[in-house]
């Protein structure tokens, strides 16, 4: 400069703006640098080895570092391992049918039952109606439930108890609690937050199908103790049958099967409301579903309003009379008559009729009568 004045070079960072300019200078001062290797001098992938590694090269330029052995790593392995695993995921038992859900007692006569209410009032936690064979109960109610079995000496066997969606327009998806609900336990990280169906048991286990995703939960099952003849455990439903998010007013039910080392073999299902008034509830439902049937009369011949006593008598071909009310008769069987005459047999026929209009005239009012007398002198004057 003009004033003999040297002018400090400023760093980097500090003179030179962020440009092609910094790019082109930071590539001359990091990378081409004689402390540091040159670009063409790095081996491609494939020549990678120890030998690179343990160059006096290397060492040279970083004297600190320790050399450890690595082993060359074949590319194709892992493209085949890639390869079997998506094709053992895709080869996964994936059932596309619905658990099943028929009643079903086995060779051990398994049943599930509840024991007798206490109070009949809309005030009851829990109830059970046989005409639905429907459970309602409260949310967060324990509710009794009575297993037996017969024959059961095997200490594998096992109660699940499943909750499904009945309605086969959402009989395919898992039926869980609401978001709302199971909050709180999903923050402390409870495994069975969202667990549908509870049991209060030290052994219960909650489980969940890694195909189906669907909840369930399993006890172990107890022989009942003596002098009984089932087994109780106690059960609660930690959601509202109405919560959104959750069941959402969807049809329920529940089924518990018995089970011996995975196996089935025994099942019992009936529907559930969780709800808030279950004697309520249950009262209108049976009322809905009991159709006030009454007994249909036997059909009868149709019998005509009047009875035409012109094929017997000329003189009432104009009178009609009203059906005759048979009378049980106490005579006993009726008479048969049998023949080969055709020409008889007519005669009898017509005899028979005219008799029975006879006894018709005979019962008939005294104010019918008079007006066929009547009618019978004005044809005779004629």
């Amino acid at each position: 400069m003009g004033d003999g004045t040297v002018e400090e070079p400023l760093s980097s960072q500090e003179s030179l703006p962020l440009s092609q300019e910094t790019f082109d200078y930071l590539w001359e001062e990091y990378v081409i640098a004689d402390q540091f290797h040159s670009l063409e001098r790095i081996p491609s992938l494939e020549n990678v080895d120890n030998s690179f590694f343990e160059s006096t090269t290397v060492q040279e330029s970083h004297p600190d570092t320790e050399v450890v052995s690595v082993e060359q790593i074949n590319i194709t392995d892992i493209v085949t391992l890639g390869q079997n695993s998506v094709s053992s995921s895709s080869a996964a038992y994936m059932p596309s049918s619905l658990p099943a859900s028929q009643n079903w007692t086995g060779l051990h006569d398994f049943n599930v039952s509840f024991g007798p209410q206490e109070k009949n009032t809309k005030g009851v936690s829990w109830t059970y109606s046989g005409i639905k064979d429907k459970l309602y109960v409260r949310k967060d109610a324990p509710c009794p439930i009575n297993f037996s079995a017969k024959s059961i000496t095997s200490g594998h066997v096992v109660i699940r108890a499943m909750a499904l969606y009945s309605s086969p327009e959402h009989a395919s998806e898992v039926v869980h609690r609401c978001v709302n609900h199971s909050m709180m336990e999903s923050s402390e990280g409870v495994f069975e937050a969202k667990h549908l169906v509870r049991c209060e048991s030290q052994m219960a286990d909650y489980k969940v199908d890694l195909t189906t995703k669907r909840h369930s939960v399993i006890v172990p099952f107890e022989n009942p103790p003596a002098g009984q003849q089932f087994s109780t455990y106690i059960y609660k439903f930690t959601c509202f049958g109405s919560c959104t998010g959750g069941p959402n007013r969807r049809p329920l039910m529940l089924i518990f099967s018995l089970e011996e080392d995975g196996k089935v073999i025994g099942r019992r299902k009936f529907d559930v409301k969780i709800c808030a008034c279950p004697g309520r509830d249950k009262k209108t439902e049976e009322k809905q579903s009991v159709v006030e049937v009454t007994p249909e009369m036997p059909l009868k011949r149709k019998e005509k309003e009047m009875i035409s006593l012109c094929d017997a008598l000329d003189f009432t071909k104009s009178i009609y009379l009203p059906p005759v009310k048979k009378k049980k008769s106490n005579m006993g069987p009726p008479y048969t008559v049998s023949m080969t005459d055709q020409r008889c047999y007519e005669f009898l026929k017509n005899m028979k009729k005219l008799f029975d209009m006879c006894k018709a005239v005979n019962n008939l009012p005294p104010n019918i009568k008079a007006l066929i007398n009547s009618q019978k002198n004005n044809r005779e004057s004629d």
